[in-house]
């Protein structure tokens, strides 16, 4: 019984993050930049709440939430096999690597 009720509320929940998401990037484009931090605020605490993984580390800054939009929240570079984003409401830095793999082994 147990099991059954924690799949649905993380499914339940994972909709929630989608459709909080979805709206914050509509209202970051919109210029509503407030309303779209609250929105990733929200997200982020209910995928801490249900122990799930939100899986849009790149879409929002980490430090001030924001929703990154690239040339109007924040500016996004190629640098030595990495993808360096940086917010431009705090000025937090971010690096993704890109290319080739490395846990291939070749």
């Amino acid at each position: 019984m147990y099991r059954r009720e924690s799949i649905e509320a993380k499914r339940i929940a994972r909709d929630r993050i989608e459709n909080l998401f979805e709206m914050a990037e509509k209202l970051t484009k919109e210029g509503e930049t407030d309303l779209s931090r609250r929105y990733i605020s929200l997200a982020r605490r209910i995928g801490m709440k249900v122990d799930i993984s939100i899986g849009h580390r790149m879409e929002y800054c980490r430090k001030c939430n924001t929703y990154m939009l690239p040339t109007r929240t924040c500016r996004v570079r190629l640098s030595r096999g990495r993808k360096v984003i940086v917010c431009l409401a705090c000025g937090n830095t971010s690096r993704f690597p890109y290319g080739k793999s490395r846990k291939g082994g070749d």
